[in-house]
């Protein structure tokens, strides 16, 4: 620990050695698309039209860096919606908005939206209260497949949401912040 001090005011720098600490799975599924993504806002109305309620979001197969990620991003949405402050009408699209890093509701599916050319994306049951054989209903309705993933960094698209620098888990947690700052 290093102390400085400016003028009254104590500053205490501690350098913390960040430990694995594993989370709880955040309550999403990767998936294969039947076929390469050809029409992103046909699938995304296909997806509203027949997935089980409001609480479900299809996002982009390369967008969640890992599962505290997830959460962080699911704890600021439901920050939003108690506190009436979400900038998207519904859930999914606010949840996309925070993973994106924007206040731009464009700008976050163009982001963390399916786009043209995509194989994969992502189920998220932003309820938490859904079991796997939701996630395959679910996933069987739209003709995906179930794939084993897990959200981690090789998989992580960086770049793609808008995120500078390296990439990282606290670079992907700290842009979510970013969305109410601007």
């Amino acid at each position: 620990m290093m102390n400085l001090y400016r003028g009254n005011v104590r500053i205490e720098v501690v350098n913390v050695v960040r430990s694995n600490v594993s989370a709880p799975t955040f309550p999403c599924r990767r998936v294969s698309l039947s076929v390469p993504c050809e029409d992103p806002r046909s699938l995304a109305m296909k997806w509203i039209e027949n997935r089980s309620a409001d609480h479900w979001a299809l996002i982009s197969g390369d967008s969640l860096a890992s599962e505290i990620h997830g959460w962080v991003a699911l704890e600021v949405l439901l920050r939003n919606q108690s506190r009436n402050t979400m900038k998207s009408n519904s859930m999914d699209g606010e949840f996309i908005r925070l993973l994106s890093g924007t206040h731009h509701i464009a700008t976050s599916f163009k982001r963390a939206g399916l786009r043209e050319g995509d194989k994969t994306a992502w189920m998220v049951d932003l309820s938490t209260a859904e079991d796997d054989e939701m996630f395959l209903q679910q996933a069987q309705i739209m003709g995906f497949k179930l794939l084993d993933d897990r959200p981690h960094l090789e998989i992580f698209d960086s770049e793609r949401l808008g995120i500078e620098g390296q990439k990282s888990e606290d670079g992907a947690i700290g842009h979510i912040h970013l969305a109410d700052l601007r």
